[in-house]
């Protein structure tokens, strides 16, 4: 899935909470022709993720799903856009804050492999992932057949996500 959105956040303050963050620990490993490459880690849950830094755009991947977070300038706003899977959106705990300026289920969904080039909102791609997620329960007996009960997450699909409000933290069950 590759979805676009604009965040409240500028570039600069994402930049300084990569950097200085007290949720995780920031090594500088790289700094070659205006990119910085940063490796941001949470040693308490054995988790990493690569973020490389450009004076105009952040490129983040989680470590251990390889979903990938750009965050750049369009015009006079900064947008993220996010290529993974549903259940991972915003999702990781290591990501800076990105607080979406509207109601991220009206955003669009610009590509996904469940929509076959069509185009829906974030709302009626997370309804349709349902409805697979449950016609694979309803139709298939093998366990190794059926999806993860938490490939559905309440944090993106949920009704209370509005606009305004940042998305929580997921929890640390």
């Amino acid at each position: 899935m590759r979805i676009q959105f604009e965040i409240k956040e500028n570039l600069q303050e994402i930049k300084d909470e990569i950097l200085h963050s007290s949720k995780w620990l920031s090594s500088i490993m790289e700094e070659d022709h205006g990119m910085t490459l940063v490796t941001i880690a949470d040693y308490t849950y054995g988790s990493e993720a690569e973020v490389r830094i450009w004076p105009e755009e952040i490129h983040i991947t989680t470590a251990w799903s390889n979903f990938n977070y750009r965050i750049f300038q369009r015009g006079g706003a900064v947008w993220c856009e996010y290529v993974g899977a549903y259940r991972g959106l915003l999702e990781q705990d290591l990501l800076p804050t990105l607080t979406p300026k509207e109601n991220i289920l009206e955003s669009k969904v610009l590509n996904s492999s469940l929509l076959g080039g069509k185009t829906a909102t974030l709302r009626d791609y997370g309804a349709k992932n349902l409805r697979l997620k449950q016609f694979r329960r309803d139709n298939y007996t093998s366990e190794f057949e059926l999806m993860s009960p938490n490939d559905h997450p309440g944090v993106v699909y949920d009704e209370y996500v509005k606009e305004g409000i940042p998305v929580p933290p997921p929890s640390k069950a």
